[in-house]
């Protein structure tokens, strides 16, 4: 009997898989328990109300494959991680890697570039044994193309209109809608108090779907910001012409940005294959869970 666990955390997220002889056991979400995205006591509340979720499996599990947003960066994201699932497996074997480290086992493939696009983005490559990593860098110093950029560029192209004595348009309705800020002062003031990521990114639809100029220019900056993170992997991997390509991530799910995103990789990249991630990222934590527990000891 086979008893294996991956969780996927994302920058907004976490969802958790328990498979036991092949057969899904149960299943669980929370919200994220990266250290990066939601800090130590949020992330490990969500990670305890995760679990709490499942059925007792302490000192059970054959190996635990955990993929989290931030785990690059943030060295502390690891030791939360193999402290809290270390004791629900027989064997001690927990996997930590990236949560876009997920996303070519759940596509099953080995070799490939996988772009991922929600909160933040970032894409991981592998090929012939070699594996890179490009953007990542969280949302201080990173993640573009990410929901989170997408609207903070939104707020900053508001405030640039007003700046220039120009309306704030469909943009500026869209935003104060979704948001209930009164103005745009009472906007950025909201985005001055919680300018943390989960906060933000999950407005990216709004903007996308805008009536307005800039909504689609957007949609463009995005889709080439994740093209450049493919054609950079593709060039680091010395990866050979045709190099598969998946894309994942909660904003892959909205049509505009993934047709604008395949339109401007398929130029960089003319001869890769692209498509988007069908199962989710955490049967990719399941799958390398399976790659740990057959293992040496």
């Amino acid at each position: 009997m086979s008893r294996l666990l991956g969780l996927d955390i994302g920058g907004s997220t976490t969802r958790a898989r328990l498979v036991i002889d092949e057969q899904i056991a149960a299943e669980a979400t929370a919200q994220s328990a990266s250290l990066t995205a939601a800090g130590p006591d949020r992330a490990a509340t969500a990670l305890t109300h995760l679990l709490g979720q499942l059925p007792d499996v302490t000192g059970t599990l054959d190996a635990v494959c955990a993929g989290a947003a931030g785990v690059l960066t943030a060295r502390d994201t690891h030791d939360l991680l193999q402290a809290r699932l270390a004791p629900l497996t027989a064997s001690g074997r927990v996997v930590v890697v990236d949560d876009a480290s997920l996303i070519l086992p759940a596509a099953g493939l080995n070799d490939g570039i996988a772009i991922v696009c929600g909160t933040g983005s970032i894409a991981v490559g592998s090929w012939q044994g070699r594996r890179e990593w490009a953007g990542g860098w969280g949302y201080l110093l990173g993640d573009e193309g990410s929901g989170y950029w997408i609207v903070r560029s939104a707020i900053r192209a508001l405030l640039a209109r007003r700046a220039d004595g120009l309306p704030a348009g469909a943009l500026g309705a869209c935003l104060l809608e979704a948001t209930a800020a009164t103005d745009l002062d009472a906007l950025r003031g909201a985005f001055y108090r919680r300018p943390q990521p989960q906060y933000w990114a999950p407005y990216a639809p709004t903007v996308l779907d805008c009536p307005d100029p800039e909504a689609a220019k957007l949609t463009q900056e995005a889709a080439l910001a994740l093209s450049d993170l493919a054609v950079s992997l593709a060039r680091r991997l010395s990866a050979a012409d045709g190099v598969p390509i998946v894309l994942a991530g909660g904003l892959m799910a909205h049509q505009g940005l993934l047709a604008a995103t395949v339109a401007a990789i398929t130029t960089a990249l003319p001869t890769s294959v692209i498509r988007p991630l069908t199962d989710p990222p955490v049967a990719g934590a399941v799958r390398l869970a399976a790659v740990a527990a057959s293992g040496p000891a």
